[in-house]
C-alpha cells in the first residue's frame, strides 16, 4: 500500500503528494513542516508520519 493510501485509510483526511527533488520526502501540515528526509538522512515509516500528523491535526487522534 502506498504512503498516500496508508495516512487517507488511517486518519480519513485527503492527502496530496507533490513531487519533488530526487529522493526528497517533506511533509506539511497547514504551511507547517513536520517530517524532512533531508533533515533525519531516513525515510520515515507510515506508522511515524501517521503519528505525527496525528499530534497536528485535531479530530485525528485515536480513540
Amino acid at each position: 500500500m502506498s504512503l498516500k493510501s496508508e495516512i487517507e485509510r488511517e486518519l480519513g483526511v485527503p492527502t496530496r503528494l507533490r513531487t519533488g527533488g530526487p529522493g526528497a520526502l517533506d511533509v506539511f501540515i497547514d504551511g507547517e513542516q513536520i517530517y524532512s528526509k533531508k533533515k533525519t538522512g531516513r525515510m520515515p515509516s507510515a506508522d511515524e508520519l501517521i503519528a505525527a500528523i496525528r499530534r497536528k491535526l485535531p479530530g485525528t487522534a485515536r480513540p
